[in-house]
């Protein structure tokens, strides 16, 4: 038996093997690109998807830290101007509360009107109100500035006459308070008051 005759099958069938080995060789290159493409486009997915989500802890947060400065400047209204022993409420002073809103004491608002909380200029000193004491100031780390409030009436209160010199009528009034968080985050919070001087 003669084996020169089968050398040509022999480096045929080695270079047939050889081709269908590169030609593997690169499809294994496609495939491996074609799933580094998608791993990379699942991590960029994943990372804005945490992206967004850090925003929105962050500007509940802000919103977080308004509300809560809007409410305790409310609590310190309540407790040191509405239902304290202080002009205008007790001795109650009607003229100290007018259109103007100056020292934050505002007149009762027109009907149809647009709501003076929406209208007013909330950086102004002298048409709204802070806490009755520094000491009661909220951190400037957490808020770029100190919460405010205006009190309204509600009612149009009518002294009656008497022996005694007056009977005080029962006052109704809205205290609205503003509350600005980091990223200028606004909150507004509103609460209604009854209150019976002893003195007017």
């Amino acid at each position: 038996m003669n084996f020169d005759e089968f050398r040509p099958l022999l480096r045929a069938s080695a270079n047939a093997r050889h081709a269908r080995q590169c030609r593997q060789s690169g499809v294994i290159l496609l495939v491996a690109l074609i799933f580094m493409t998608v791993l990379a486009l699942i991590v960029l997915a994943g990372m804005r998807t945490g992206l967004l989500q850090e925003r929105m802890a962050s500007n509940a947060r802000n919103r977080q830290l308004a509300l809560q400065a809007a409410e305790a400047v409310l609590r310190d209204a309540e407790v040191n101007v509405v239902k304290a022993a202080v002009s205008p409420f007790d001795p109650f002073t009607p003229t100290s509360f007018g259109s103007a809103c100056t020292a934050g004491f505002c007149s009762r608002p027109q009907s149809g009107n647009t709501p003076r909380w929406k209208t007013l200029d909330w950086t102004s000193n002298t048409t709204t109100r802070s806490f009755a004491s520094s000491a009661s100031n909220i951190t400037a780390s957490l808020v770029p500035s100190q919460p405010k409030y205006i009190v309204e009436i509600i009612n149009t209160p009518i002294i009656s006459p008497s022996a005694g010199g007056g009977i005080c009528p029962t006052v109704v009034s809205r205290v609205t308070a503003q509350g600005v968080g980091p990223d200028s985050a606004e909150v507004y919070v509103q609460s209604m008051y009854r209150t019976r001087p002893q003195f007017c």
